[in-house]
């Protein structure tokens, strides 16, 4: 064979390959754009998390394969702040963030972990490890301004950081297996609530379970009570559900909802306010009123109903939007039906957003929450004498930034709260 044909050949193979390369490079996915701060500090607690826990085991050359169930990951920087309030865990757009970072990162990071579900079945269904998050407001030792966070109403640093608590439990012994906190920089929209919390029509009370678990305080090799294992099994289950439900997939998450109020009665009330938004999703208006007549009686058995009403600005006219006032008639025409069958009063105290005069908002809120007294009065005459408007301002404020957007939506609420007809 000639030399140049050999050449010749010898060329066209390289140049076949230089443009399988190029075609190769234009075809492939680009670059992941860099980690935020964000993810960074959710990476490096991640990392820190799965040192802590390995670095203690056995040394083991080969690690057996472990599932692993991601538990409630809540936002409980707002919980149980408000005075005489005792409002339970959120999730927050951070929260949400978190969890979908570790989800990602975890799985890279620790070899024969395999991500599975959290379930409320037997024992022999449920995952081997379940890895939880809080967030709570980070103060550093000097108070003085740390990385970027949320927006604040004491009118320090707009945007202070979180600390982020990560806590890793061995359901087979309920033993806290590895726990980390550091602080975590967010954005002032972290704070907004996830969209199941914006798109709910009520404020769940903190359930009894919430308020004795010990899930996120208990430092590491405590065994947790098993009251407190099965809610957070129930919260995650219910994340699930509102994973769902934000998704679009309406049919799973109706489905995990109801899932959650047969199986974590501590859970019900959450679960009957995501089928009746799932129920509004799917068209099926009258199953929605089914399901928020149970929310009502929840609340009024509990003794207290927070309800997230609307305004016009600086008025007492609900939102003109139809889309977000539409469905106030028959949640009021609901709860006045529901309080008028019970042998009890109602308080109706109103409550704004940090925004304005002290003044004005004490006002404000007291002449919304007439508005409501009469609405229910025309409603059920015979809960005449059985009413009371109160207004509070903002002096029980939740979140408290004044924002006036999502972020402090729940503030500006109206809550009905069962009294002795005696103290009227």
């Amino acid at each position: 064979m000639p030399m140049n044909t050999k050449l010749s050949r010898n060329w066209l193979t390289t140049l076949g390959l230089l443009l399988l390369l190029m075609l190769a490079a234009c075809t492939s996915p680009p670059p992941r754009p860099p980690a935020s701060p964000f993810e960074q500090d959710v990476f490096e607690a991640t990392d820190a998390l799965a040192g802590q826990w390995r670095g203690k085991a056995p040394f083991r050359p080969r690690w057996p394969a472990q599932r692993l169930a991601l538990g409630p990951f809540v936002d409980l920087s707002t919980a149980s702040t408000a005075q005489g309030a005792a409002f339970g865990w959120r999730q927050t757009v951070a929260a949400v963030r978190v969890r979908q970072v570790v989800a990602q990162h975890i799985e890279q990071i620790l070899p024969g972990i395999r991500l599975v579900p959290a379930t409320l079945g037997s024992a022999d269904d449920q995952a081997d490890l379940l890895l939880s998050a809080s967030l709570i407001p980070f103060v550093s030792r000097d108070q003085s301004a740390s990385p970027a966070g949320r927006p604040n109403a004491a009118g320090g640093n707009p945007n202070p950081p979180l600390m982020l608590t990560l806590v890793l439990l061995d359901l087979k012994t309920r033993n806290v297996v590895a726990r980390w906190q550091s602080p975590l920089r967010t954005q002032a929209a972290d704070a907004n609530p996830s969209p199941f919390d914006a798109e709910s029509p009520v404020l769940i009370n903190q359930s009894a379970a919430e308020g004795r678990s010990t899930l996120f305080s208990a430092p590491m090799h405590t065994a947790i009570d098993g009251p407190s294992v099965q809610d957070a099994l129930g919260l995650a289950r219910l994340e699930q559900a509102q994973q769902a439900y934000a998704s679009g997939h309406y049919p799973k998450a109706l489905n995990l909802f109801q899932e959650v109020a047969a199986k974590s009665p501590e859970q019900a009330l959450r679960a009957a306010n995501g089928e009746y938004l799932s129920y509004l999703k799917l068209g099926q208006p009258e199953a929605a009123k089914q399901a928020f007549k149970r929310v009502v009686a929840m609340g009024l058995a509990s003794r207290r109903l927070a309800v997230k009403l609307l305004f016009t600005p600086g008025q007492t006219e609900f939102w003109a939007d139809p889309a977000v006032s539409g469905a106030y008639g028959f949640w009021l025409q609901e709860i006045s039906t529901q309080a008028a069958a019970a042998p009890t009063c109602l308080e109706i105290a109103g409550h704004t957003s940090r925004s304005g005069t002290e003044a004005f908002n004490l006002g404000l809120s007291l002449a919304r929450s007439e508005r409501v007294r009469q609405t229910l009065l025309a409603q059920q005459p015979r809960l005449a004498g059985r009413l009371r408007a109160s207004g509070k301002g903002w002096s029980e404020n939740i979140v408290g930034s004044g924002s006036d957007d999502a972020r402090d939506a729940i503030d500006r609420r109206v809550e009905f709260k069962v009294a002795d007809c005696a103290a009227l």
